[in-house]
């Protein structure tokens, strides 16, 4: 005769366990996909030149916070539309960073301040290239997440 037994108590409680920790591992992962992404849009940033001219490549000014439960942002300086789609001809002010800016450019303020008032700015687009890129992360690294949960056996 065999006799197999089974301690449901003990399968239960891992179940339970899992059910427990699987959303907890859910949140860690969308966590560290929208970390990354911030980190990842400063260093886009960096690389294109925008490493001394604003907040957009630093951390102060673009990074990823949890809004509330299940919510997450992208912090990114209000700058960053203008940046990605260009501006139509405007007057800038003269102002020590607007200086600074055309000065580091090789360029007078008087120079600059031309070509804004009379062409506007270009578009530079590049955050949407390094969102979809990054997009394709999240869903393996849910999974991953989610799988070091269930080799835990419900232990975070």
């Amino acid at each position: 005769m065999v006799r197999v037994e089974i301690n449901a108590n003990q399968v239960l409680n891992e179940v339970n366990g899992l059910n427990r920790n699987i959303p907890k591992r859910i949140t860690r992962g969308i966590n560290k996909f929208t970390e990354r992404l911030a980190n990842q849009i400063r260093l886009e940033a960096i690389a294109r030149g925008h490493r001394n001219t604003g907040f957009l490549s630093s951390e102060r000014g673009t990074f990823a916070r949890k809004v509330t439960k299940g919510v997450w942002e992208i912090k990114v300086p209000k700058y960053l539309i203008y940046l990605e789609k260009g501006t139509k001809p405007h007057f800038i002010p003269r102002k020590f960073i607007t200086e600074l800016w055309a000065k580091r450019h090789g360029m007078s303020f008087g120079t600059f301040r031309h070509i804004v008032a009379t062409r506007g700015t270009k578009p530079h687009p590049f955050t949407q290239h390094v969102i979809n890129r990054e997009i394709k992360r999240l869903k393996p690294d849910v999974e991953k997440e989610i799988q070091k949960t269930i080799n835990a056996k419900g232990k975070i």
